[in-house]
Formats: C-alpha cells, structure tokens, sequence
C-alpha cells in the first residue's frame, strides 16, 4: 500500500485508518459531513480517521435525535484527537447554536482546545463577526456568540458545572484519571438539555499512573460489548490481553515492529512518524518503561477491573437479533408496570410495558411509556381501555406499588408478583430470550436497560434483575410472565392503526422504533 492511496491531502500517512474495536450504528450523516467541511474552510483538514470518527459522532435518526449520544475515542497520544472534538464544537457553535462544557484533566489541555479553537475562528471573518465575548484565563475560558450559543473550558472537579443545566454538549477530554464523583457532577449539567451528547477522549489507561481509570475501564467495556447507543472507536495494537471475537486467535504484534507502530497510530507518519517512536522507546527500557511505551505509543491499556461491576446477564448481540418489526400479534395482550426507585434530585419515572403472542410462536414485548409518575394513571387508565389486558402486573416489591390505590379507586385492580414470581419472571424471560422466543421493536430504551441489567442472587434460590434504570425491563419481565399466567382470560388487542392515525405519545414522535401496540396512543 502506497501513502497516496490512503489519503491524498496527507501523502505521507501510512497509519490505519479503521479502529481495531469498533461499535457504530447506522443514521443520517449529514451533521458529520457538515462538521467536517466547515472545518475545512476554516483552514483544518481531517485525515480520514477524523473524518470517520466525526460522521459517527453526528450520526442522527430519522426523529433529529443523536444515534449515539455517548461516543468514545480511544487513541495513543499525539495522533490528533483533539481535532475531532475542537472540529465538532466549531460545528455545535456555529451551526447548532449549542451550549458547550469542554472538560479536561489538565488546564494546560483545556486552555490549548481553547486556544486551537479560537485559531480557527479568528482565521476567518465570518467566523469572527458572530463572537461577542472570548476570553481564557484564571482557569476558565470562555467563546460566547451573538446567537446565544457558547462554551466553556476548564478541569474537572467535583463542583465542575454547578449552575449549568442544559449543556447540549459535554466533553471529558484526557478521560484517563475521570473520577465517579465528577461524572455526577457533570451529569447534572445536561439535565435540561432536549438532545444532549457526551464524548469521552483519552489515550489508554495504565494503572501505575491513573489511579481514576475506572470509569473510562467501563465505557471501554461497554463499547466493546456493542451496546446500543454508545458508539466505541479504540485505536491499539493487540497484544493477547483481550478476549473480545474481534481479538480472538490474534498473534500478538512485536513492539519494537514498525507496522506494529502503524496499526496503533491512525495518524503514522503525519503526526506520529518512526523517528519519534523509536526514540521514546530508547529511552524507556525498563519493564515499568515498556508499559508505558505499551500505552502511550501502542494504546494497549493497563485496564483496571471493576470487581462490583455487574456483567450484562443478555449479551446485546443476542438481544439485537430479536428484533423484528414484521411480526403478526395474536390473542390478548398482558400488561405491567415498574417505577425508578426514589432517587434525591431525580424525578421518578415509570415504565409500562405489554406482552402478546406471534404467529410464529413467540412472545412480542414492548415498552410504550417511560415518563414521569405525574399523570401516570390516568396514561394506564387509557391503555387498559384500549387493550384490556388479562392482567395488570406489579412486582409486590416494586416502588409502583404506591400506584395501587389510585389504581383500585379507578376499577383496575392489578395483580402482584411475590418473591418466587418474581424469580420465575425474570429466569423465563431470560431464557426466552437466549432461545430466540421473544421478539421486540428495537427500542433503545429497553435495549439500554437490558445491557445494564445483571443479576443478584436471592435467598432460597434463583436470581432477579439487579443495576439502575432497569425500570423498562422490569416492567417488560413481568408483562411476559403475566401473558403466560393470565393470558387465557383475555381478549385479543385491537389492530394497529395504519400509518398516521390515530395520537402518538411524544416519545414515539422521536423514536424511529415506534411501539406496535401503543400507536393508537396513550
């Protein structure tokens, strides 16, 4: 292979282009083409790694909603991350009037993006005219526009973003030494926001040196398991210590070999060149010196384990080959509910969930609703007049108990799971899913849920969903095992209204994957 063939406006890139680990899904890349093009004329090119990583980060469904609104960068030092994320700020501030929280470990780094930033700004009038405020010192800067869009730079701390609710755009640049406690204190930032996205971007972590790595540990594992949602790039040259299919069989690359080099670094021979390497690997002989070189030239991470973490019990490939929009539904239809647990700070959110059968002798579930409890009975009130489900289904240990009340003042009495219900529940969906027999929409609501869920053990035997925000499933859990309970003294659910009749509820106008049984509306 020839550099010209890799890229002709950098004819001396030999690196590779395509991330060992990659987990994107498809959607409209129109934003990331944009991005990249105004960058372009505003003097900053993008090597095609660049320009992949920005048309993933972009990507948005057919509703306007970002496919992926976690996105994550793994790449060795010095390759030009930085770019990607200075490139789709100038995109959210110029054309997507977003309010912007740029973060770093280091202020060096965030007065640099700034710095970087405002180059590309400067550089161009019409650029320049919009800016009404700039300003970089004391350990904050600051870009702000007549349009009322703006960002902010500065470190990480565990009062980061106080003040701050609707930052559209979040990013943990260097997320290396990222602590849980400024996780949350940043979460809080974009709790107004209609759209919000956050970014992760690091080099690997090496333990020796990043005592915090644990939550970029467990994004990393997340986009290695494909989860939906997340898109996961990560630049590194395998050495055996993964064993994810990808690495699977993989001889381990020789350090010291150029093409090594060039596999780890996308930007080999632009930024990164032989030279460099060779002489960092000089003068870092000793053992605790070859990992270092290991991570910071070949991106192989000294990953730690998170030994509370809790393994997804359904990996989400099985879970993605479920779903099937084609299916014909037949006899009744079960319903359930879950509520989030009563959080400080948190509204809680309840979640109602419907299970019928197939034609081809599955079990179709679904998720309709996941909103506030504010207004929630009088939502289930009409679901229930419309579908009249065999059964109406709440664990007894549920927060959606407190519903019970108001639920029997309005004649719909529910049906209550005990302990080893609740065990039968969650055993069968499990195993109704690792055999094929369910079969769902694609809601990525239920999908995240599901990717999160692990199981505790409970006392007596068997197992029951354990993680957070695990509302969508629990309530999808026990609508099955209340069709399978119930189901022979229901009535079949009305047909679907044909496309545009009928209300939607408002998650349905910005999700593509439209519930089949709750469009006639709630």
């Amino acid at each position: 292979m020839t550099p010209s063939t890799l890229c002709d406006d950098f004819p001396t890139l030999t690196g590779r282009q395509e991330p060992h680990h990659l987990s994107v899904f498809p959607g409209d890349a129109m934003h990331g083409g944009k991005a990249v093009e105004l960058a372009r004329r505003a003097g900053a090119m993008s090597m095609p790694w660049q320009r992949s990583a920005q048309l993933s980060i972009c990507a948005t469904t057919d509703f306007g909603r970002w496919v992926h609104p976690t996105f994550c960068v793994l790449c060795a030092r010095q390759n030009g991350k930085s770019e990607i994320l200075i490139h789709r700020c100038l995109y959210g501030l110029f054309k997507l009037t977003e309010t912007i929280l740029f973060t770093a470990q280091r202020w060096k780094t965030a007065r640099d993006a700034w710095r970087r930033l405002m180059a590309l700004i400067k550089g161009r009038p019409w650029l320049r005219k919009h800016v009404v405020k700039s300003t970089c010192s004391q350990g904050e800067g600051v870009i702000e526009l007549d349009t009322g869009a703006a960002i902010y730079f500065g470190t990480r701390s565990n009062d980061t973003g106080r003040g701050l609710t609707d930052v559209d755009l979040l990013i943990y640049d260097e997320a290396y030494n990222l602590t849980d406690g400024e996780v949350a204190a940043l979460a809080f930032t974009q709790m107004a926001a209609p759209n919000p996205q956050r970014i992760y971007a690091s080099s690997a972590v090496n333990q020796a040196q990043h005592p915090n790595g644990l939550v970029l540990s467990s994004v990393r594992s997340r986009g290695i398991r494909k989860e939906p949602r997340l898109g996961f790039m990560e630049f590194w040259a395998p050495d055996g210590s993964c064993d994810c299919p990808e690495c699977l069989g993989i001889i381990p690359m020789a350090r010291d070999d150029e093409a090594t080099w060039e596999y780890a670094n996308p930007s080999y021979g632009v930024i990164m060149t032989a030279e460099k390497i060779a002489d960092i690997m000089d003068n870092l002989q000793t053992e605790a010196g070859q990992k270092a070189f290991d991570v910071e030239a070949l991106g192989r991470g000294d990953w730690p384990q998170d030994k509370q973490s809790i393994p997804a019990v359904i990996p989400a490939k099985v879970w993605e080959d479920m779903a099937d929009r084609d299916q014909t539904l037949v006899g009744t239809v079960a319903m359930a509910l879950s509520m989030t647990p009563l959080s400080p700070g948190r509204a809680q959110k309840l979640s109602i969930a419907v299970a019928s059968h197939t034609t081809d002798s599955r079990i179709h579930i679904e998720v309709g609703y996941h909103d506030v409890v504010t207004g929630a009975v009088a939502a289930i009130k009409g679901i229930v007049a419309r579908l009249g489900p065999c059964a109406l289904v709440i664990d007894s240990t549920d927060p959606a108990m407190s519903l019970v009340p108001e639920l029997l003042a309005a004649d719909i009495e529910p049906e209550t799971t005990s302990a080893a219900q609740k065990v039968a529940a969650c055993g069968g969906f499990y195993q109704d899913a690792v055999d094929a027999k369910l079969v769902h929409t694609g809601d990525p609501l239920l999908a995240d849920a599901v990717g999160a869920a692990g199981r505790r053990e409970v006392k007596g035997g068997g197992w029951a969903w354990q993680g957070a925000g695990l509302s969508p499933l629990e309530a999808a859990t026990l609508a099955r095992w209340g069709l399978l309970t119930f189901g022979a003294r229901g009535r079949a659910p009305p047909p679907a209204p044909a496309p545009g009749a009928g209300g939607t509820t408002e998650k349905q106008k910005r999700d593509p994957n439209v519930a089949r049984l709750f469009l006639g509306g709630v």
